[in-house]
């Protein structure tokens, strides 16, 4: 296995932009989170990634079709919220973009998994039911989120099922010319009790791997989730819990490196600490971090959250160890956390490029600052992430003056009426009022701000759907 050192990447010449793959998940949940933690389709920028992924649908356990996980949310049918189809209608937007759904994750149980691939019938009724649902939403494929075959509520012959369900199922989604993923874990350990790894690069489009949650508050010591290389104290199977070993032990089972994705989290894992004096790696932690305002879950922080809990504020300590390349922060309170900056996410970019990976990927889109209004950047963590990968120099906005407002300089401030956006005297930027409040915005670079569609788009498109609606 190649071992990289933290300062050293190997850069592969020729890979081109439309090469380059950006896979961003988007928990459909966020929708009911409070005030500035929300999160629904329409906050998504159609141009930020190559692929977007929709979680979760789930499986019936009395017809084994697949199902919406939220009907009134998800769907249309009794006066519903229409997601999927709001989802895969940013299409519309940008037509380059792809847009999967992702059966899985938390809402479905590994022992459903388990007996739907061990029974030949029952992944025929899912394998027509997702190709259904696919076509009449507009998707463009689907995500296996299973992520624990023969361990954890499962039985040893996941492995050899787990295949035969992404082999039925990559038959049918190709006679349809749809697109098959899986999302995986990148743990040694793991990876040898669940994949035939082989059999898996053979039957998916994309294997995407969870460089992250590989430590978290289910340990007793403080440590980051997604360490790009080993700490200078990792010993026996600590020392395999990192993103560099995951992904050339990968790559040592003879995977296809152009289908693998490296995964990065938007988000930190928490622990209260026992001791505020012991706050370093490998401090003595025994109870998860306090929830967050916005996603409200033990041992779990947002970006978003981190950012604006630190702006500002003299009750946190923001620590870069000289030998790792991610941030810790901890606080008066005894909250440690383990988290992603803009740099730590640019290195990554740049090593997933330098192993000839096929891109990145990132859980999830609603952590990020998506709204730029703590970084002064919208989704700053994700676009440093690609920048990485496309080997674009390291950059990042000065933070703004607070966690709430963003100070841009040459902008006039105007007043909120009805009205959710306005248009600003530079085309790139404009305005979004929250609760009669004016939060300045920016479109991504190449982008203008199109006051008919309400949205960022391409110069041309925005300024022929202006001429269309003058005459």
């Amino acid at each position: 296995m190649l071992t990289l050192v933290a300062s050293t990447f190997i850069v592969v010449a020729g890979l081109s932009l439309s090469e380059a793959v950006t896979i961003c998940y988007f928990g459909s949940w966020a929708v009911w989170r409070q005030g500035a933690g929300k999160f629904d389709v329409e906050d998504i920028d159609p141009f930020l990634c190559t692929h977007l992924i929709y979680g979760f649908a789930e499986i019936s356990t009395s017809s084994w079709e697949i199902e919406a996980m939220e009907p009134y949310n998800d769907l249309c049918d009794n006066y519903g919220r229409c997601a999927y189809s709001r989802f895969t209608a940013l299409k519309k937007l940008n037509p380059d973009l792809k847009t999967l759904l992702s059966v899985g994750g938390n809402s479905v149980k590994g022992s459903t998994f388990s007996e739907l691939s061990g029974d030949a019938s029952k992944r025929k009724i899912f394998v027509s039911s997702a190709v259904e649902m696919l076509k009449n939403y507009s998707f463009d494929g689907l995500d296996i989120n299973w992520m624990h075959p023969a361990d954890k509520d499962g039985q040893p012959e996941d492995k050899e099922n787990y295949i035969a369900l992404l082999r039925d199922l990559h038959e049918a989604l190709a006679d349809e010319e749809l697109i098959l993923t899986a999302c995986v874990s990148l743990e040694k350990l793991e990876v040898d009790v669940a994949y035939d790894v082989l059999g898996l690069s053979d039957a998916v489009d994309f294997i995407l791997l969870s460089g992250y949650n590989l430590h978290g508050p289910w340990d007793t010591f403080t440590h980051h989730h997604a360490p790009l290389f080993s700490h200078p104290a990792d010993t026996g199977d600590n020392a395999l819990l990192n993103i560099d070993y995951g992904v050339g032990y990968w790559i040592s089972k003879g995977v296809d490196k152009k289908k693998l994705v490296l995964g990065l989290g938007t988000y930190g894992t928490t622990w209260t600490l026992n001791n505020l004096d012991d706050n370093g790696y490998y401090a003595y932690a025994t109870q998860a971090g306090k929830p967050g305002p916005y996603t409200a879950t033990l041992g779990f922080l947002g970006y978003n959250e981190i950012c604006e809990m630190q702006h500002g504020s003299d009750e946190w300590t923001v620590v870069r160890d000289p030998d790792m390349n991610e941030p810790y922060t901890y606080s008066v309170d005894k909250t440690w956390c383990g988290y992603e900056d803009s740099q730590s996410m640019w290195r990554k970019g740049q090593y997933a490029r330098s192993q000839g990976l096929a891109g990145t990927m990132v859980w999830s889109l609603e952590t990020d600052d998506f709204s730029g209004s703590c970084t002064g950047r919208p989704y700053n963590l994700i676009r440093s992430m690609k920048e990485g990968f496309l080997d674009l120099p390291f950059s990042t906005p000065a933070p703004p003056t607070s966690a709430s407002t963003q100070t841009t300089s040459g902008l006039v401030t105007p007043t909120c009426g009805a009205e959710t956006f306005i248009p600003d005297l530079y085309c790139n930027k404009y305005w979004q009022c929250v609760d009669g409040i004016p939060h300045p915005r920016e479109c991504s670079e190449g982008l203008v701000w199109n006051n008919v569609l309400f949205t960022c788009n391409w110069p041309s498109v925005t300024a022929l759907r202006s001429q269309t609606q003058v005459s």
